[in-house]
């Protein structure tokens, strides 16, 4: 304890002479003086370079004058005084002073970047450090409240009569490009891309451009930031919006922007004193609807941050394809699908224009450029047939780059079979039903075809419900509230109105989904050769004469859907037809009833317990099948049945109930496995081209816990189809009576039982 209490006396004594000597001594005032060397501040250096006199004194007429004099973190784009003499000459300036304050102004604020940054870290991107992500930094110039007159905005999509003070800005902050050599590499962008986007510069190996300007100096470094030198003086760049209206274009891009503006709508954000008047003011800010999925622009060309997870505005930048007034007008004039609908592009509702406006955005700048033509994928990556000889403008803008065009790129899907869909809002309920099933974007492929056999919003009248044995519906559009279109469905006779808030709009969305199902095909009809094609429902229809097509239903009713007009179209061809192709309204039980020749099978059903009773309708189901799926019923007439008892492979289904309860069970096995043996795991009808290996609804044995069903070899012909049973090499034919349609089971009688 002694030993640690001298050791603690000993490091307070040597604490206290430290302290002493500390404070006692005076700091020698030429070690702590500013070293010679020093760079000085951004405004020193520019001073003492000589070159950016005008600059300065821009700068003194600036807010900026201290801040880059004094302290800080800045990085400077100045032009020369030879940049500004240049700058005066081409805008007609007589000197210096002729400039108006506010230019000037405009000058200072989009020539400074929070930050000081070198030519390496210029190209980083949001605290990663990887050389060559970012060619983007936020200046400090932000556009200042512009009044919008509602003269001129009828066409936007949500308006009031009067006048709107707008933040142009849309509280963003301007953004100045570079092209560094780094980031070029990084991002595949060429020496040949940049010639393109600024015709009369060149890139070179180790050059550095702001925009079109060349670098003279740069990493020039000062006590508070970095400079760069350039040769060019830039008032802020215009949006792509903005650019919209240019004053070298004398106007000739104005249609693209008012179908732009169709997606337009002013929202109030606020009030704010004016300081000049005292007075406050109402401000809104210039918005557009956006999402691609919506059929609305896939991004917003007035906003000057690029969205995604992360705020990627650094790092990249749009590209916009313009197709001029006179190539717009051309076009609707000329023969096309679009031209076939519309006489103008105000006739054309908004979500048709989103896919019309689809081709012309793209993710990226240099999607646009030369090293990506003939690969220029549109934000809903489809291909753009973009070539040189098509551009008529370039302009590189704040937030992306802008190509006026010559011609018109149309969204591929409108000359694929959902073409019709889109683009006649006769269609309207039948398009809802094919976008919420979700299958449009299958119908637009190009490498398959499809048939539709387009049911017109009138049309969808006194239809069986697919989903009931007894109701039948009718389905009437009504008035367009707030983006929604409601219906009003007849059920049974009983009228039920139905609204976006009620439970009933499940089941009225899943019906016509249903019906429109059955009027899809995934592959080509020929009408002249008289066949069988499976719809999407599963359900088959029957195309004869060259012109008639008939469901199930239709056979039941006796009744014919005749096509009226066939639209060609990439991917396979759109029938209008007469009425639906109605499913079959009997399922399988009331089917076989109707013939005298299946008694026997339906006996033998019966007695197996393969049949479930429907409440409420004389019909019935079987108890071994989910109708969920289709299937096929190779169903042995009366004789088959009876040379099936006569072979001692069932007892007569009469004599099961007299036996012992053993052999009765035995029996009643026996009945429903020969039952099962003539179900097909999958719909088949002579149509000639199914062919292959299917399975019955039998199983003789279980392996790891599954089912081992019989399986067969297909042979289909337009008259007859032969299944051969791959194990035993048993086969049977079908007889005289053939594609007897039930709900979800093709019916066919064979003359012998398979074994």
């Amino acid at each position: 304890m002694i030993r640690k209490m001298k050791q603690r006396n000993g490091l307070i004594t040597m604490l206290a002479f430290v302290i002493i000597i500390s404070f006692s001594c005076k700091p020698d005032p030429l070690e702590y003086a500013r070293p010679d060397d020093l760079a000085g501040t951004i405004t020193q250096q520019l001073e003492s370079m000589g070159t950016f006199n005008n600059y300065l004194k821009s700068l003194n007429q600036t807010r900026f004058k201290e801040p880059l004099e004094k302290g800080g973190s800045w990085t400077v784009f100045a032009p020369t005084d030879e940049a500004f003499e240049q700058f005066m000459s081409d805008e007609g300036y007589a000197n210096f002073e002729a400039i108006p304050s506010d230019m000037i102004e405009s000058i200072v604020e989009y020539s400074i970047v929070i930050d000081g940054w070198n030519t390496t870290t210029l190209t980083y991107f949001r605290n990663r450090f990887y050389l060559g992500q970012a060619f983007r930094r936020r200046t400090q110039f932000e556009l200042p409240n512009v009044e919008y007159s509602s003269d001129s905005l009828q066409h936007f999509s949500d308006w009031e009569s009067g006048k709107y003070l707008v933040d142009a800005s849309g509280g963003r902050l301007k953004t100045t490009n570079y092209f560094i050599e780094s980031y070029m590499d990084v991002n595949g962008v060429e020496y040949s891309d940049y010639d393109f986007m600024f015709p009369g510069e060149t890139f070179n190996a180790g050059d550095m451009k702001v925009f079109g300007a060349n670098v003279s100096q740069k990493d020039l470094v000062a006590e508070n930031g970095i400079i760069y030198a350039l040769d060019k003086v830039f008032v802020p760049k215009k949006n792509l919006y903005h650019n919209l209206t240019s004053p070298e274009y004398d106007g000739k891009y104005t249609m693209f922007k008012k179908l732009v503006e169709r997606f337009a709508s002013f929202r109030e954000i606020g009030d704010e004193i004016n300081l000049e008047t005292g007075e406050t003011e109402t401000i809104s800010q210039l918005r557009f609807t956006t999402g691609i999925e919506n059929d609305a622009l896939p991004f917003s060309i007035y906003d000057e941050n690029y969205p995604s997870n992360i705020d990627a505005t650094l790092a990249q930048a749009y590209g916009l394809l313009v197709p001029t007034n006179e190539a717009l007008d051309n076009y609707l004039k000329g023969d096309n699908i679009l031209a076939e609908f519309y006489d103008s592009y105000d006739e054309m509702p908004i979500d048709v224009v989103g896919k019309f406006l689809s081709p012309y955005f793209f993710n990226n700048y240099y999607d646009i450029c030369p090293s990506r033509f003939g690969q220029s994928f549109d934000t809903s990556l489809g291909l753009v047939d973009y070539k040189p000889e098509d551009v008529v403008d370039k302009k590189f803008c704040s937030n992306g780059f802008f190509v006026g065009v010559n011609t018109v790129y149309t969204n591929s899907s409108f000359g694929t079979i959902m073409g019709p869909l889109l683009l006649d809002p006769e269609y309207s309920i039948m398009l809802g039903a094919v976008q919420r099933l979700g299958i449009d974007t299958a119908l637009q492929s190009k490498g398959v075809r499809f048939s539709i056999l387009g049911l017109k919003n009138d049309q969808f009248i006194d239809i069986a419900d697919p989903s009931s044995a007894t109701r039948r519906i009718t389905i009437t559009p009504g008035e367009e509230i707030n983006g929604f279109l409601p219906f009003s469905m007849d059920v049974s006779g009983d009228r039920v109105y139905l609204n976006t808030v009620s439970a009933d709009i499940g089941y009225i969305n899943t019906t016509i989904e249903d019906i429109v199902l059955n009027q899809i095909i995934d592959e080509d009809i020929d009408f002249n050769i008289n066949n069988y094609y499976q719809t999407r429902s599963g359900e088959f229809v029957y195309a004869f004469d060259g012109n008639s097509v008939v469901g199930g239903g239709n056979i039941e009713e006796n009744t014919v859907a005749l096509i009226e007009e066939i639209k060609e179209t990439e991917n396979g061809n759109f029938y209008e037809i007469s009425s639906a192709t109605k499913r079959p309204f009997n399922f399988t039980y009331l089917t076989l009833i109707d013939n005298a020749e299946f008694s026997s099978f339906l006996e033998v059903l019966d007695v197996a317990g393969g049949f479930i009773d429907i409440v409420g309708i004389d019909d019935k189901l079987f108890s071994f099948l989910n109708l969920q799926r289709t299937f096929t019923l190779l169903a042995p007439n009366n004789a088959a049945v009876a040379q099936a008892i006569a072979d001692g492979v069932i007892v007569e289904p009469s004599t099961v109930s007299g036996l012992p309860e053993l052999e009765s069970a035995i029996a009643k096995a026996d009945l429903l496995n020969f039952a099962k043996k003539h179900f097909l795991q999958q719909a088949l009808t002579t149509d000639g081209k199914t062919t292959g290996i299917v399975r019955s609804m039998f199983f003789s044995r279980i392996i790891d816990f599954a089912p081992v069903y019989d399986e067969f070899s297909v042979e289909n012909t337009t008259t007859s189809i032969s299944i051969t049973n791959e194990e035993t090499g048993e086969s049977v034919t079908t007889g005289s009576m053939t594609n007897i349609l039930s709900k979800r089971i093709v019916i066919h009688e064979i003359n012998n039982y398979i074994k």
